[in-house]
């Protein structure tokens, strides 16, 4: 039998399975909400894409504030005032008559929340539970972002081929509020700084020597902080892209709407696997090894995306569910744990808010320009073509960023 203090810390493993399949599984209903939202009200897909765009950005800004909020309140208070937040937001938004309205409860309210709920709190909290098997910890806890796409996704385009993007709405509040806030209290206790039972390894032990080090204010001076910052602005950019506007790409070719939205569901089947995969891989092996890896899978999703013309050759379509799916959502996890390695210490949740602030910048730009790219080509080629070319480039200032971090601290992973 496991003790205590060991389900105690999967627990909280458990926790932020679920609150990131609740987050990650509402950033894959913006796609489905995107169609909707064309249909009723007749705006261009860079107005509404905009939206998703305030949304991400939005979220993204809140993240250094989340991180500092997580060091001095603790994570209780923190997220179940997230999930309150999230609920009111996703709520309020069934009330959407304007566009104003879409970006203020869309892109700002609920955007609030799922920061609140998000990765910052929770990887900060395993990160610190977990030194030696962060990257499986991570890996486990990112796979909920799988299980939230693959339900939230068809059950969302259900509700709104059904009820109406409306009730939609309130359904997926109501949703929120039942898996994000009654957990909390159970697997999240007052105090987590339960002590590792495990015995530190010499990295562990070299970041247990340097962890008083890191203040915000020596991270951003850091190099290797800033090429991770673009390497994860331009990673969020290219899955952004694609995110964003798979669903409407899939229908111009041709496709049913709720067949689109299965594939993406099959695609977040897989991620779950991906997650679970690429986390152990990146205890086992160098992690920016795993990260090439990861990208390198994911831009032949791409490349089947592209190849999509009509509905001729559905094939492509499942192999861009496959390839894409297996990347999707590592490719933070792997970053995550990278980040984690060098700024460990009593203030990672604010510095790591800051990194995040990356998928902010990156998401927002990513979202807006497929639909800017589209409304001027009329076809998601190019925007397609700039996904591939974000997550190529990413690989390589990853690797650069790897070198830096060897030279100043002299610490490698086997």
């Amino acid at each position: 039998m496991l003790p205590t203090s060991t389900l105690k810390r999967y627990g909280l493993v458990a926790l932020a399975f679920l609150h990131i399949g609740v987050g990650r599984g509402l950033h894959g209903t913006f796609g489905v909400f995107f169609v909707a939202m064309l249909d009723t009200f007749g705006w261009s897909r860079a107005v509404t894409a905009g939206a998703i765009s305030l949304a991400i950005i939005f979220e993204g800004a809140c993240l250094p504030f989340v991180g500092g909020l997580i060091d001095r309140i603790g994570g209780r208070k923190t997220l179940i005032g997230g999930g309150l937040v999230l609920a009111a937001g996703l709520s309020l938004a069934s009330t959407i008559s304007s566009i104003w309205q879409f970006y203020f409860w869309i892109g700002i309210v609920s955007a609030a929340g799922i920061a609140l709920i998000g990765m910052v709190p929770h990887v900060a909290i395993i990160s610190r539970e977990f030194p030696q098997r962060r990257g499986t910890a991570l890996g486990i806890a990112w796979s909920g972002g799988g299980v939230g796409i693959v339900l939230l996704v068809p059950a969302t385009q259900l509700m709104i081929s059904n009820w109406g993007w409306s009730a939609a709405y309130v359904g997926l509040a109501v949703i929120t509020a039942m898996l994000v806030i009654p957990p909390v209290p159970l697997f999240l206790p007052a105090s987590t700084s339960t002590a590792p039972e495990e015995a530190p390894t010499p990295n562990a032990q070299a970041e247990k020597q340097l962890e008083t080090d890191w203040t915000v204010k020596r991270a951003l001076a850091n190099r290797a902080f800033w090429l991770l910052f673009i390497a994860r602005t331009l990673a969020s950019m290219g899955n952004q892209i694609i995110v964003t506007h798979q669903i409407a790409h899939t229908i111009d070719v041709g496709y049913a709407k709720v067949f689109a939205a299965s594939i993406f569901g099959l695609m977040g089947v897989i991620s779950i696997g991906g997650r679970i995969l690429f986390g152990y891989l990146a205890d086992v092996m160098k992690r920016e090894v795993v990260f090439t890896w990861v990208q390198i899978i994911s831009s032949v999703g791409i490349l089947a995306l592209l190849g999509m013309r009509d509905t001729s050759m559905p094939w492509l379509l499942y192999l861009y569910a496959v390839c894409y799916g297996l990347g999707q959502g590592s490719r933070a996890l792997v970053l995550s744990a990278i980040s984690a390695d060098i700024f460990h210490g009593k203030h990672f949740g604010a510095i790591f808010g800051y990194f995040t602030f990356s998928i902010g910048l990156g998401g927002a730009a990513g979202a807006w320009l497929g639909g800017f790219l589209f409304d001027i080509t009329h076809s998601y080629a190019v925007s397609f073509w700039a996904s591939l070319a974000c997550l190529v480039i990413s690989v390589f200032i990853v690797l650069a960023g790897s070198r830096i971090v060897k030279a100043q601290t002299g610490i490698e992973r086997n």
